[in-house]
């Protein structure tokens, strides 16, 4: 009997730029077949405090589950905020000076370059510290982005703008609280016209009601700082239906 066909990711790329006289690296996935002819959407994945690309490849496999976009997985370097030599992400626009939001630049202005990606679908997704970036992307680069997926992070800034937002946050989480991701719902529920934040404190994805100006969903979890898998399919179905105005 024959096999139904599925279509699987294309080659793994390691890019390495210079940025402000420092090599950066980061990893490209692009779809299997990829003709660099059609424009296709871009998501970025930004790992933990102390991790890698590596991981964060294993942990939110996004290859697999929108194979028809583009990967990109980021590797920070060490010394951001009180990390001293672990990777880490900054989390606000002026930690570090600015380093991560100019390798930010750099990897949009290459794939720009280099490749056909559409300008109106760029996803920036991020678990733990690097949630805490991608928050901080929201508010520094929102003209550039057309939605924002936050795992087990905080939001250190106030949003300039209405973006789609996704968060995840586990109920027991106690490195970064759950209370802080419920803010941060409740803070994007604010700038995105809702008339009432996700509901909290059960599991469950749940939608912001009624928002005027972009979508907000929290998902909670009953765990702690760990990743939630699931939370990786969820964010594939929200970029999906996100498209930079």
């Amino acid at each position: 009997m024959r096999q139904p066909v599925t279509e699987r990711p294309g080659p793994t790329k390691t890019i390495e730029l210079q940025v402000g006289g420092v090599t950066r690296m980061f990893v490209l996935r692009a779809p299997a077949g990829y003709d660099a002819r059609t424009p296709v959407p871009v998501v970025f994945a930004f790992h933990p405090f102390g991790m890698n690309v590596q991981y964060m490849q294993g942990r939110a496999p996004f290859p697999t589950a929108w194979p028809e976009a583009i990967a990109v997985y980021p590797q920070a370097l060490p010394g951001a905020g009180r990390s001293g030599f672990q990777p880490s992400w900054q989390a606000t626009g002026g930690e570090a000076g600015g380093r991560d939001l100019v390798f930010f630049d750099a990897m949009v202005e290459w794939l720009s370059a280099n490749h056909c990606i559409d300008d109106k679908r760029v996803f920036v997704m991020g678990y733990s510290n690097g949630a805490r970036f991608s928050g901080a992307l929201a508010c520094e680069r929102a003209g550039v982005l057309a939605g924002v997926a936050m795992a087990s992070g905080s939001l250190a800034c106030e949003p300039p703008q209405p973006l789609p937002i996704i968060l995840s946050h586990g109920i027991r989480d106690s490195t970064i609280e759950y209370e802080q991701g419920v803010a941060a719902s409740r803070r994007w529920a604010a700038r995105n016209d809702c008339k009432a934040p996700p509901k909290n404190g059960v599991p469950g994805c749940f939608v912001a009601d009624s928002c005027g100006a972009a979508p907000v969903v929290l998902c909670s979890y009953d765990g702690g700082h760990e990743y939630n898998e699931p939370f990786t399919r969820a964010v594939v179905e929200f970029f999906k239906a996100a498209r930079k105005q």
